[in-house]
């Protein structure tokens, strides 16, 4: 298995007609807002490579001089799922971004889920996450009405600063939904101790 960052057009081609049919409309950005992600320099989007198949994807978006790599979106095309190439696609994301303090996702809350089923659902992504070592951080994040727990997987770093990773993670926010946007759809919930 490798990683191949791909641009735009590649993804348009190749990738965006599984990007849709793995992301619900309401939880996924639009063309236009990856393509102004990616041509901002923001969002990279990356294949996942197995005996030259794409596999699955990432699309992650971080900022020059930010310490966090948030992760957006992962898939793995459902024929190749259930057969460790989710583990092993994040352990090499992970390697792939040695050099960031973490890799930090959002995951919807569990208990918020409107059915058993859905909440079965959102528990599993949870425990693979934590398997492979993502610890959930003491906030949740509302974004634009959907309560998400934060998680962190460390990189360079072991220890982390929740308030120092709130104010990177919205630096990042702010940059591809606008500030605005963010200010008005977006905020934190402290889960209390």
């Amino acid at each position: 298995m490798y990683l191949k960052e791909i641009d735009i057009k590649e993804f348009k081609k190749t990738i965006y007609k599984e990007y849709k049919k793995y992301f619900p409309k309401k939880e996924r950005k639009t063309y236009r807002e990856l393509k102004r992600g990616y041509y901002n320099d923001i969002t990279t989007i990356i294949k996942i490579i197995v005996e030259e198949q794409c596999i699955g994807f990432f699309i992650a978006n971080h900022l020059k001089n930010n310490q966090y790599l948030q992760l957006d979106y992962f898939a793995i095309i459902q024929e190749y799922q259930n057969k460790g190439y989710g583990t092993e696609a994040i352990k090499k994301l992970k390697e792939y971004y040695k050099n960031y303090a973490g890799i930090f996702i959002e995951i919807e809350q569990i208990y918020s889920a409107n059915t058993d089923e859905e909440r079965k659902i959102r528990q599993r992504r949870a425990d693979f996450y934590e398997r492979l070592g993502f610890s959930k951080m003491n906030f949740d994040l509302e974004l634009y009405k959907v309560i998400y727990s934060a998680y962190i997987l460390p990189c360079k770093k072991n220890i982390f600063d929740e308030e120092e990773v709130i104010k990177e993670i919205f630096k990042i926010y702010n940059s591809i939904l606008g500030e605005k946007s963010i200010k008005e759809n977006c905020k934190v919930i402290k889960i209390k101790k």
